[in-house]
């Protein structure tokens, strides 16, 4: 059985909407980063943090691939039952009256809400068939210059300004040594410039 403070540690990090659509995600299969980033719409960096914070408490773990990309799964299972009972002495409480007009209210509003979710996912499938012609486009469009994704993948994260090279692994989900390779090339090509400890795009390649 847990101690209170573990289980109150427990209960914490699962108070997180985020942190159990995560969980609920690797139930069904392993998953990369990146992809946890692009099914749940979170942010990479916010997906690492929350990944972080389970790994730490053992209920998930990761393998590595070819590439030394961390492939996340579900490495316990929680099972949390809480029952509630009054206090000794104290009286149990009437249930006081459902009131009708107010469910009906709240149901409307569910049903709506759900409603609008199918709608979301509908319009996001409609972006990732976009997404993928539009990388199709961009790597045919850059032929002899970008090699595949993981060249588009250092692009789109050099696109929204300087990059450290530190924070480029977590961003395009590369390995540092595969990053470094790729990085020279795109340099040696005139598509990425370096300043300082920056990596942009060069002038050319951002007109």
């Amino acid at each position: 059985m847990l101690e209170h403070d573990d289980l109150a540690r427990i209960l914490d990090l699962l108070g997180n909407r985020n942190r159990r659509r995560i969980l609920d995600l690797l139930r069904q299969k392993p998953c990369y980063v990146t992809e946890i980033s692009d099914r749940l719409v979170l942010s990479p960096k916010v997906v690492i943090d929350h990944l972080a914070l389970l790994e730490r408490e053992s209920l998930i773990g990761f393998s590595l691939d070819d590439r030394r990309r961390k492939n996340y799964f579900l490495y316990q299972e929680l099972d949390v039952s809480i029952a509630v009972r009054a206090a000794e002495g104290a009286s149990p409480a009437l249930a006081p009256p459902v009131e009708a007009p107010r469910m009906n209210r709240l149901l409307g509003r569910l049903r709506g809400l759900i409603e609008s979710r199918e709608k979301f996912l509908e319009h996001l499938d409609g972006i990732d068939r976009e997404i993928d012609r539009a990388l199709i486009k961009l790597i045919k469009s850059g032929e002899g210059v970008i090699e595949n994704e993981a060249d588009v993948d250092i692009l789109l994260a050099l696109s929204t300004g300087g990059q450290a090279f530190e924070a480029l692994p977590e961003q395009t989900g590369l390995p540092a040594d595969e990053l470094t390779d790729r990085l020279s090339r795109l340099e040696r090509m005139g598509v990425v410039a370096v300043e300082g400890s920056q990596y942009r795009l060069s002038d050319a390649d951002a007109e």
